[in-house]
């Protein structure tokens, strides 16, 4: 590519305090309690953060599978064992629960928290990187989809667990991954009227997730730089949808079009970068550079107009939606929970 990959977002892990598993009397009976109550204590660290994230994963399935091996009935739940765990992206914030499904949710999140880690640290500069990534981040987007499905029943609990939170965060995995789909479509040589489908989808998953994190509840909840990153991200992808798409009409001599096409891209891209403050350096970077690539097709595209074409330049409110490509889907709750560790066997 000729351009360095942006940077991607990751999920911070959920902390929570310790739990007092003999007081439910199924977990005191069962044959593995003392196997349960390491495994609980091991996830409750101070600082899961540090952690390697392939080996937080591993631990939290861990956990989550012999709270299935020990118990699964939520009606006999004894309400003497409460739960408790703290908002993700405002730790001051926790939620207090008597409830095994709210344990098991907050995993799940965990766990999707994990793969998005692991995804952002993969190196996107080879084949190999760009496809772990992807999938990493689709098994996160199906954890926090699936977050949401497991607290539709749960009364009250932190912002970072409702459903408009689990919905975004499963939109901007999903626009992540699609962007790893970009970059790999770049990278083998496809088609400027395929890479502007699958640019066009990034930006329409990137879309959604901004919505949400502008409007309530997520509103003025995550840092600044998230919202930033994701705004930006929006604009960068809408406009490579129109920089590829426009190589095509350059083949095709439809240069009217064409320069209207680029002039969205780069008038997007401007507008984002004067709007969106406190993301990364190296995504402003990228975003320049692209800006610069599309400003030299502009001005060929103008050129050649001027000169020989005499092409009538439409207005961009006369263009049709580009055409969008999805590439990715979030995976299934069971997909996630048989995550394989990074030396390629099923976590323990």
């Amino acid at each position: 590519m000729s351009r360095p990959p942006p940077p991607m977002l990751s999920v911070p892990e959920k902390k929570t305090a310790a739990a007092e598993l003999f007081r439910d009397r199924h977990f005191f009976g069962a044959p593995a309690f003392s196997e349960i109550r390491d495994a609980r204590a091991a996830v409750a660290v101070p600082n899961p953060q540090a952690q390697p994230p392939a080996s937080r994963r591993a631990l939290i399935l861990r956990y989550h599978r012999l709270l299935f091996s020990a118990r699964d009935d939520p009606c006999a739940f004894d309400e003497t064992l409460s739960f408790t765990w703290h908002d993700a992206f405002r730790p001051h914030l926790r939620h207090a629960a008597a409830s095994l499904r709210f344990e098991k949710a907050a995993l799940v999140f965990n766990v999707g928290a994990a793969a998005s880690r692991i995804a952002a640290a993969h190196s996107r500069a080879t084949e190999e990187g760009v496809r772990a990534a992807c999938a990493e981040f689709q098994r996160a987007a199906g954890a926090f989809r699936a977050v949401g499905e497991m607290m539709e029943e749960e009364v009250g609990t932190t912002v970072d667990m409702s459903s408009q939170a689990s919905a975004m965060l499963e939109r901007l995995m999903l626009a992540q991954a699609q962007e790893c789909c970009f970059e790999r479509a770049l990278a083998g040589g496809k088609s400027p009227t395929l890479c502007s489908k699958v640019a066009k989808q990034a930006a329409l998953f990137y879309e959604e997730a901004y919505a949400a994190l502008i409007a309530p509840p997520l509103q003025n909840h995550f840092d600044r730089s998230w919202v930033s990153q994701v705004q930006l991200k929006a604009a960068l992808f809408n406009a490579e949808a129109c920089y590829r798409y426009a190589i095509d009409l350059h083949e095709k001599t439809d240069i009217g079009e064409e320069i209207a096409r680029l002039q969205v891209g780069v008038n997007a891209i401007m507008d984002a970068k004067r709007s969106a403050r406190g993301a990364p350096g190296p995504l402003y970077d990228y975003a320049s550079r692209l800006e610069q690539d599309i400003n030299k097709s502009l001005e060929t595209a103008k050129d050649e107009n001027y000169r020989i074409y005499l092409f009538r330049i439409p207005a961009a409110t006369s263009l049709a939606p580009l055409p969008a490509a999805s590439l990715v889907r979030s995976a299934s709750l069971a997909e996630i929970l048989e995550a394989k560790t990074e030396n390629g066997s099923q976590s323990p």
